[in-house]
């Protein structure tokens, strides 16, 4: 069992070192001393094919990124997104007291290292405040990015009807 252990601990540290080479957008601006703090804080949780990560029922109370593998957020049932290795799920866990939004499933193997609220004050809270704006102007440019995707989306949509309706 112990051999297993060091197994996984090395494939962890393997991912990390990915993760520092390429921060996630959320770490953009940290000294790299603080996006290996981060990262460190993160539990490591594995899903197979077919699983779900995120119901959407489930209360706000952490978030996740995708160390490796491949993850689609869902509502009912109509594919939203997909999200990579190095992409955040509820990065707005921080400061969203409601339940999710959509269903996150996993779409190939993954490893995923999942934030709790709790964990993720703490370390802000040992850090210069500077350190906490930057995070919060990150998930600002993450949620604009998000906004804009959805509005390409829809244009799109409301176009391709209106063209249908011309027919």
């Amino acid at each position: 069992m112990d051999e297993q252990k060091k197994f996984q601990s090395d494939i962890m540290q393997k991912h990390l070192r990915d993760l520092l080479k390429d921060p996630p957008h959320l770490l953009k601006n940290f000294h790299y001393e603080d996006i290996l703090a981060f990262l460190e804080l993160g539990e490591e949780t594995r899903f197979v094919e077919g699983d779900t990560i995120i119901s959407e029922d489930e209360y706000v109370s952490s978030a996740y990124l995708v160390a490796s593998g491949k993850v689609s957020i869902w509502k009912e049932n109509i594919q939203l997104a997909t999200l990579e290795t190095n992409s955040f799920l509820g990065e707005t866990f921080l400061f969203s007291k409601n339940n999710r939004m959509a269903r996150v499933t996993c779409e190939e193997d993954c490893i995923l290292l999942k934030y709790e609220r709790y964990m993720a004050l703490n370390y802000f809270r040992k850090r210069p405040e500077k350190l906490f704006n930057i995070f919060t102007k990150n998930i600002i440019e993450i949620q604009q990015n998000k906004i804009s995707s959805m509005n390409l989306q829809l244009f799109t949509l409301k176009k391709r009807i209106l063209d249908d309706k011309k027919w």
